[in-house]
C-alpha cells in the first residue's frame, strides 16, 4: 500500500532540496509510470503550475518515491492533519514502549524526569536529510544535560544501517514507528517534538526552517518546566 508521507509541500521547499542535492538511490515515478531522477523534478514541478506536488511512499521499497500534482482536495486533508496535530500541543504525550537499532529498549513512561526530543523521519526525505547536520549538533549541545533524543524512523533496522554509511545521525534511531507517528498525529516529514520532565508536549514543528534555534529554545524552555 502506498502512503502519504508529505502532506503539503511548498514550492520553496521543493525546489530547496533539490539545490542541494536528493539521494541518488531514490527513483521518482510519475502517475503514468515513467520513471525521472532527482535533477529533473524542478522541471516536473513547472510543469505541473508551480503548486507544489505530492510524494507517496510504499513501505517494501523505500527507494520508490511516486509523486503526482498537487490538488485543492489534498490540501485541505493536510490543513485538517495539521491541525490535528497541532492540537497535540501542550497535551500529554502518548507513552510508548520501542526498541532502537541496537537493540536499546525506550519507554516514555521511564523517561518522565527528562526531556525527551522527538523527530519523526524516514530515508529518503530530503528535508530530513537536509536538517540532520542540525540536529546532531544540537544533540552534542545538550550531551550533558540528561536530554533524550530520539529519531522515530518510518524504515526497518536494515534500511536505517545501511543510511548512515552516507548521512550521521546521532539520535537514538527507532525503525518501524508508523503507529506512533499515528498516536502522535504526525503525517508531514520531519517532525520535532519536545517532551517536557512532566511528558507534556510543549514544542512541534513540521520541517527544519530555523530548527538550530526553534529546537535549542523548546529545550530550554522545557527544561525549567
Amino acid at each position: 500500500m502506498k502512503k502519504i508521507l508529505m502532506l503539503a509541500i511548498s514550492n520553496c521547499l521543493i525546489l530547496s532540496a533539490m539545490a542541494q542535492g536528493l539521494p541518488d538511490n531514490a527513483k521518482y515515478i510519475l502517475p503514468d509510470g515513467k520513471v525521472v531522477t532527482a535533477n529533473k523534478l524542478d522541471s516536473v514541478e513547472k510543469a505541473w503550475g508551480n503548486r507544489g506536488f505530492m510524494m507517496s511512499h510504499d513501505d517494501k521499497h523505500p527507494d520508490e518515491i511516486h509523486i503526482s500534482p498537487m490538488t485543492d482536495e489534498f490540501l485541505k486533508a493536510a490543513a485538517e492533519k495539521k491541525a490535528n496535530l497541532e492540537k497535540m500541543l501542550n497535551q500529554p504525550a502518548p507513552d510508548f514502549s520501542l526498541t532502537d537499532i541496537t537493540g536499546k529498549k525506550w519507554s516514555l513512561a521511564a523517561l518522565k524526569g527528562k526531556t525527551v526530543v522527538l523527530n519523526f523521519w524516514f530515508t529518503t526525505c530530503i528535508p530530513c536529510i537536509e536538517e540532520m547536520p542540525k540536529l546532531n549538533d544540537i544533540k552534542k549541545q545538550y550531551s550533558d544535560a540528561g536530554v533524550v533524543f530520539l529519531a522515530m524512523g518510518r524504515d526497518d533496522s536494515a534500511a536505517i544501517k545501511a543510511f548512515l554509511k552516507a548521512h550521521p545521525f546521532e539520535y537514538a534511531l527507532i525503525p518501524k514507528t508508523t503507529e506512533i507517528g499515528k498516536a502522535y498525529h504526525v503525517s508531514n516529514y520531519p517532525t520535532s517534538m519536545v517532551i517536557d520532565p512532566k511528558g507534556i508536549i510543549r514544542f512541534l514543528q513540521i520541517g527544519g526552517n530555523d530548527i538550530s534555534k526553534s529546537l535549542p529554545a523548546a529545550i530550554e524552555a522545557a527544561q525549567k518546566s
